[in-house]
């Protein structure tokens, strides 16, 4: 334990490339193309091009919000800020 403690990040790192390598095996292993580099290229590009499609959504839905949210926090810091320059005088 004391290893992992002092190496969090390299500790991290070859955990996160263990499962990018784990979850290659079955990628290669399912036989039903054959194998062949083409169509694994082709299911990877498909499979990012529906994550692209879906994060950009969630990004468009979630950033009215959240620039709401900030624009109020950063309201009520400058808020804070001027009363408390008030306040000493």
């Amino acid at each position: 334990m004391k290893f992992v403690s002092k190496h969090k990040r390299a500790v991290s790192m070859l955990f996160a490339f263990a499962m990018v390598f784990a979850m290659a095996i079955p990628a290669f292993a399912t036989g039903e193309s054959g194998g062949d580099s083409a169509a694994i290229t082709s299911a990877v590009s498909t499979g990012l091009q529906g994550v692209q499609t879906q994060a950009m959504s969630l990004i468009a839905t979630i950033l009215p919000y959240a620039l709401a949210i900030m624009g109020a926090v950063l309201v009520v810091m400058i808020g804070i800020r001027v009363f408390k320059s008030v306040a000493k005088k």
